[in-house]
């Protein structure tokens, strides 16, 4: 809806806003999930989970990252979604 509508001052409707929450939500810092997502597949279940919950959570931000305006919040966005696709 951002992508359509365009981004408005309500919180709920501001990709800078969105993609806080996103990396907020995150439940893994980056470097983890880089070395947890090198042999996913010999991790333990919960772990596994975790990476999948974080390439879950990043769909939307690679939906919004061309309307975020903070460039801090669209780098750590860039990083993350750079490793999205190695993530199970």
């Amino acid at each position: 809806m951002i992508t359509n509508l365009g981004a408005y001052d309500d919180p709920l409707w501001n990709p800078d806003t969105l993609g806080a929450d996103i990396l907020q939500a995150l439940p893994l810092g980056r470097e983890q999930a880089e070395e947890w997502s090198c042999q996913w597949r010999q991790r333990p279940e919960l772990e596994i989970l975790n990476l999948r919950r974080c390439k879950n959570l990043l769909a939307p931000a690679g939906i919004i990252r061309m309307h975020l305006a903070d460039a801090g919040i669209r780098e750590e966005i860039d990083h993350w979604l750079a490793l999205r696709p190695q993530l199970p």
